[in-house]
């Protein structure tokens, strides 16, 4: 039986429990995991568009070492414990993915990990490798 390939990568925050960066499926589809705004001094204070760009730029670190790019997201999902930041999200994946529109959905959730108010997660396909 293939299994999924589990990817560490080395451009993103080491993970804090018992899972991989991502996962590659035999045909090529990549999960990455939930990333959290962890890097460059940020705390669970910081803006909500700051969080957006930092969990954005460990995403997309997650997605390259997996054999994607930022245009090969095909689902974006981010969690936000303020919909009203909403705006400031929008902003982050509108700089970061220029004309390519993911699939996406922003879900308010009750809390994220260490107080952080932005997470994100995907789905991709590995273009090399």
């Amino acid at each position: 039986m293939n299994r999924p390939e589990p990817i560490v990568a080395p451009g993103a925050p080491d993970p804090s429990g018992h899972y991989a960066h991502a996962t590659v499926t035999p045909d090529g589809t990549i999960r990455a995991s939930a990333q959290l705004p962890l890097g460059n001094g940020l705390t669970p204070g910081s803006p909500a568009e700051a969080q957006a760009r930092q969990v954005l730029t460990n995403l997309a670190a997650v997605i390259r070492a997996a054999g994607g790019t930022v245009a090969s997201i095909a689902k974006l999902t981010l969690y936000v414990t303020d919909i009203t930041d909403w705006g400031a999200v929008d902003a982050a994946v509108r700089d970061l993915c220029g004309d390519h529109r993911p699939a996406r959905a922003v879900l308010q959730v009750a809390g994220l990990h260490h107080g952080f108010r932005v997470a994100a997660d995907a789905v991709a396909w590995r273009v090399c490798g």
